[in-house]
């Protein structure tokens, strides 16, 4: 390798690096290295770190390595420093975490206008990286107060800019078999944002060759906004309340619920809370399924670990105490997962007072007042508990979840209470009992859940809607179906490869006419090599009931209609196929699915395809099949084709089958739109939160974690979907702008509020892009690292390897001096000149420039760039 470039490379490896390594000063010594570069270039300038002028900044604030978020802050410059520092004082303690209250503490003076953070904590640090807008700060862990892992203070959320926003799905069919068929289809779902505030609309327009232009149909509309102290989300309009607690239900109204997603992620979902004593400063590490979850250090005493991160199946949990000294000591903590435990001193609750929306028969609209509550009593035990009132029915419920070492245990009853007009009341309760354990050791998880209604009495809110206005009505009440019990069960294996699955349920009614509905699923799945295969079993059976039915109860049936349920059996086998067709990421895979089918329908279908992607990022799919069933009624053979290409503007797809008397063509397409102070910016589907991406002249630039989307022309692009309450980055690739732009910052961090959309601005440079190769006027290379100066005297490059340098914003004609010392032999000027570039087209490339660099008389003068 050449020694020159080696050294080249050492030093450019050293100038450039961002990285602060200590607090004392660094210095270059060029002598270091054994070459022909010229000793005396002045390099002071990178002696220093990337300086942060004076002024108000936002910067990315980083705490003991961990991203905190954006912030405006004040930097002064201060007498002893070379750089501006951030004005800290106690709010933007508080906002760190600081524990104001702790002995090392000190508050400055009233008269220091600007205290720095090293006067408030002595034994803290903090560096500034001006070129990132980034500020650093390590405290030691004792000063800080003690909050969960993933905790982001609300002050760092973003609630966005004022906006309006629309997503739409569209859909377009022919079909020709008979007469034909032509369907139209658009979903819509937007809403604006003002402020802290999200109004959002759902909704739906249909229309068919037969039936022509169907009513709209309005879904849902309702007004939202975040509250921050309680951790939950105020809605003023339609919504579904429900959950684990009461059943859910659409009301229209106004509602009060727990949105967990403002919690710190490990506080979100059950976890148990570790405690345990430490002897000396220990190291304590928790393992689960042979996995290590968490590991930290704990001062000599009890220890108390409460924010391990939710896992879906839970399993028990492996505490080791390793002590300074050697000495280990384990224990296990149970974890099974209840839908209703929660967390040690967490709760959640849920409050709505508003109509009911039924889509059964009635047209009445009850006003209804509903809560839930469910507190995490202890580490085992949750209590939860709710409640309904309405104009002729009330509704309570009691429930208790239990976590043991043999599983989790829920058990609840309810009680309800039901008038009907011209008839006696009904009264009734309810039981509702479930099971959830994990074995890590076999592999195994079981979940059971019993739910029994015990008398006939027992009516939930919806039934009592129906009830009371077919009461009011003078019409039967007899004839809805109430559920008397239903059993739901699932279990998983871990077998060899692959995991064996059961999933059953059974329902009956009170009524032996309403029949039992019971169903179940036996499946297998694993893989050979690149083969990935699953064999299922179900089975389907619903009673016949039309037989015992009298005429009263065929007269009218909100449920099975006039004739009553026909009894059905069906089962059916399922082998599925899978292997990719190539060893490349976006290569194609096969897809196989034979299927037989007995009892009431009998038959089998057999269907083969190809899919895959295509394009440089995957952006789009294709797939083929052929299909071939048959039934009693005969054989029948279909093709089915389709393309789809995913934009920055959304996804298209087209699709074409056949069949044997018959063709069908389809169109789809899909995307989102956010309207704005500057316009409007097309996007894919837009998620629980979104940001608006302003780069100015960078059009072209890719936009990370958003697959095909592009800055447009008036230099906006959409990030789709973000993660509500949490850090997400969000970055832009420079690959694809013209070379005359410069993205002054290429990440930022934002944490966005549910439904915003948040603004995040990257800073460019325009400027033509420059590459200049010259030699002195001796034929020798210029010294590495001289500085180029435009004729104002303004930095604008670098002589790098190969006497190269890298300018930009240069005029097109003029005069460049390059300067390596104070002496006259120490610099010299390049005249240029540019050709004129075509009005509106982009730089793809630098220009290259060879030229000679002759000697100047006068010493230029120089400004810091």
């Amino acid at each position: 390798m050449n020694r020159h470039a080696w050294i080249g490379g050492v030093v450019g490896a050293v100038l450039t690096s961002s990285e602060t390594v200590c607090a004392s000063a660094m210095t270059f010594d060029l002598q270091a290295f054994s070459s022909n570069v010229a000793a005396n270039v002045d390099i002071s300038r990178f002696n220093t770190r990337n300086l942060m002028s004076p002024g108000v900044h936002r910067v990315d604030i980083s705490l003991n390595g961990q991203r905190q978020g954006r912030r405006a802050l004040e930097f002064v410059t201060l007498d002893a420093a070379n750089d501006a520092q951030p004005c800290v004082d106690k709010p933007l303690l508080e906002l760190l975490g600081v524990d104001l209250d702790h002995p090392l503490i000190n508050v400055p003076a009233v008269e220091v206008r600007c205290p720095t953070l090293e006067q408030w904590l002595p034994l803290a640090t903090s560096t500034v990286d001006g070129a990132a807008l980034e500020w650093s700060v390590s405290i030691p862990q004792a000063s800080l107060k003690r909050n969960a892992r993933g905790f982001i203070d609300p002050s760092y959320w973003d609630e966005g800019i004022n906006a309006g926003l629309l997503n739409y799905t569209f859909s377009a069919s022919t079909r020709t078999s008979g007469r034909g068929e032509d369907r139209r289809y658009l979903g819509l779902g937007g809403g604006l944002n003002l402020g802290s505030w999200r109004l959002r609309h759902q909704g739906a327009q249909a229309w068919n060759s037969r039936t022509g232009l169907l009513r709209y149909q309005n879904t849902a509309t309702w007004l939202q906004r975040s509250i921050a102290p309680w951790q939950a989300q105020l809605t003023v309009g339609d919504s579904f309340s429900g959950g684990q607690v009461l059943e859910g239900v659409r009301l229209r109204g106004i509602s009060l619920a727990t949105d967990e997603r403002m919690r710190a992620q490990s506080r979100q979902g059950y976890a148990p809370e570790v405690r345990g004593i430490a002897e000396s400063n220990a190291t304590v590490t928790i393992s689960q399924n042979g996995f290590t979850v968490y590991e930290t250090t704990v001062a000599p005493g009890p220890f108390v670990i409460g924010d391990l991160y939710a896992t879906g199946y839970g399993g028990d949990l492996t505490v080791s105490v390793t002590e300074v000294d050697g000495r280990r000591s384990r224990f296990i903590v149970p974890w099974s997962v209840a839908p209703q435990l929660l967390r040690v001193d967490t709760h959640t609750f849920n409050f709505t007072l508003g109509q009911v929306r039924s889509f059964g028969q009635t047209d009445n609209s009850p006003l209804v007042l509903r809560g839930a509550l469910a507190h995490g009593v202890s580490n085992y035990l949750t209590l939860y508990g709710g409640g309904s009132t309405t104009e002729g029915h009330n509704l309570g419920k009691l429930g208790v979840a239990l976590g043991t070492p043999v599983g989790a245990f829920s058990l609840d009853g309810s009680q309800s209470h039901t008038r009907l007009h011209g008839q006696p009341p009904l009264s009734g309760h309810s039981l509702g009992a479930g099971y959830t354990h994990s074995l890590a050791a076999t592999g195994t998880h079981f979940v059971l859940g019993v739910h029994r209604y015990s008398t006939r009495g027992y009516v939930g809110l919806y039934d009592a809607v129906n009830l009371r206005q077919r009461a009011r009505e003078a019409r039967g009440t007899q004839e809805l179906a109430r559920q008397k019990s239903r059993i739901d069960l699932t279990i998983s294996q871990q077998l060899g490869q692959g995991t064996l699955s059961f999933q059953g349920s059974s329902v009956d009614f009170w009524r032996r006419q309403d029949g039992r509905q019971t169903a179940f699923t036996l499946s297998y799945g694993s893989h050979w090599r690149r083969l990935a295969w699953n064999l299922s079993a179900q089975r389907a059976r619903v009673d016949d009931t039309r037989r015992i039915r009298s005429d009263r109860e065929r007269s009218d049936d909100v449920f099975f209609g006039r004739d009553g349920q026909r009894g059905r059996l069906d089962n059916r086998l399922v082998l599925t196929l899978s292997m990719p067709l190539g060893g490349s990421l976006y290569a194609p895979s096969m897809n196989t699915s034979l299927s037989r089918e007995r009892g009431d329908r009998r038959g089998s279908q057999q269907q083969v395809g190809i899919s895959g992607l295509w394009g440089a990022s995957g952006e789009g799919n294709y797939g083929l099949s052929g299909n071939r069933s048959r039934t009693d009624g005969g054989a029948l053979s279909s093709v089915n084709t389709y393309a789809g290409v995913r934009t920055g503007a959304g996804q298209l797809r087209a699709g074409y089958a056949q069949a044997r008397d018959s063709t069908q063509l389809s169109l789809s397409a899909e995307g989102g739109v956010i309207a704005h102070a500057d316009g409007m910016t097309w996007s894919p589907s837009l998620g629980e939160a979104s940001a608006l991406v302003q780069a100015h002249s960078a059009e072209g630039a890719m936009l990370g974690h958003a697959s095909g989307v592009h800055i447009d022309a008036d230099g906006y692009g959409v990030v789709p979907s973000l993660r509500a309450f949490h850090a997400n980055v969000v970055s832009i690739d420079p690959k694809g702008m013209a070379m005359d732009v410069e993205l002054k910052e290429s990440v930022q961090r934002v944490v966005p509020t549910a439904g915003a959309v948040a603004l995040l601005t990257f800073e460019t440079v325009s400027g033509r892009a420059v590459v200049i190769k010259a030699l002195q006027h001796n034929g020798k290379p210029l010294p590495f690292a001289a500085q180029v100066l435009d004729e104002q005297g303004r930095e604008v490059g670098v002589i790098g390897q190969a006497s190269k340098a890298f300018v930009r914003g240069i005029a097109l004609s003029g005069r460049l001096s390059v300067v390596w010392g104070d002496t006259a032999d120490e610099r010299c000027a390049i005249d240029y000149h540019l050709p004129q570039a075509e009005p509106g087209q982009r730089q793809v490339s630098a220009d290259m420039l060879l030229a000679q660099c002759i000697r100047l008389a006068d010493p230029p003068h120089v400004t810091a760039r």
